[in-house]
């Protein structure tokens, strides 16, 4: 069997919406202090991998740890929409506390793993997977012919979708996938077809004191 790509997945550094526990969706927070450490101290572990190819989401939190890890590097980066967070509508900016008092129901359908249901103005799961799936296969479609390594910087909901579309996995189990701040995921997938998780979620560049 004969590589095709590896997939560099990394989600975004902290935000102080991280911080406190607000749903952040498409709204634009940038990233915190803490958050531009992790940035750079992801920048400092992906050093000595060449890449092809680098995509970021368009939004600041993604694009600014984007950013560090491809400094100096000749590769730019392309900033994609369709690589943005779920849309959680009229959720973003509560804290998961406000949303249990003025949505209790829909709450325990979000936790439900039910993909249809989206929401307030939101997205839901299934249309989550199409965009983040339709993202993933247009970036390997576009570089079909070559084999290089590629960098995705997203988020936790979109790569955790691009990461079970790429697998065959249900939707369903996207969200038993951990995803730390700045936590650094590899697939390898094969020319013939088929893809494996090489890591998962990694956070070692960090250091032993981070606490997600």
């Amino acid at each position: 069997m004969t590589y095709g790509h590896r997939w560099f997945l990394v989600r975004h550094g902290q935000t102080e919406w991280n911080r406190v526990g607000r749903a952040q969706g498409q709204s634009d927070p940038p990233l915190n202090q803490e958050g531009q450490e992790q940035a750079e101290a992801v920048a400092v572990r992906l050093a000595p991998v060449s890449f092809e190819v680098a995509y970021s989401s368009d939004l600041r939190r993604a694009a600014d740890t984007a950013v560090p890890v491809m400094r100096g590097r000749d590769t730019p980066i392309v900033y994609r929409r369709d690589l943005r967070e779920k849309s959680f509508g009229e959720w973003e900016g509560m804290t998961y506390e406000q949303v249990r008092r003025r949505y209790p129901a829909m709450l325990e359908e979000l936790f439900s793993e039910r993909p249809a249901f989206a929401p307030p103005g939101g997205e839901s799961d299934l249309d989550l997977f199409a965009r983040a799936a339709g993202a993933a296969a247009g970036i390997a479609e576009r570089h079909a012919e070559t084999d290089g390594n590629i960098l995705v910087v997203s988020h936790g909901g979109t790569l955790r979708a691009m990461m079970v579309s790429m697998l065959g996995l249900p939707i369903e189990s996207m969200w038993r996938l951990r995803l730390s701040n700045a936590g650094l995921s590899v697939i390898t997938v094969f020319a013939e077809g088929g893809a494996t998780i090489d890591l998962l979620n990694d956070t070692s560049h960090l250091g032993p004191g981070f606490d997600d």
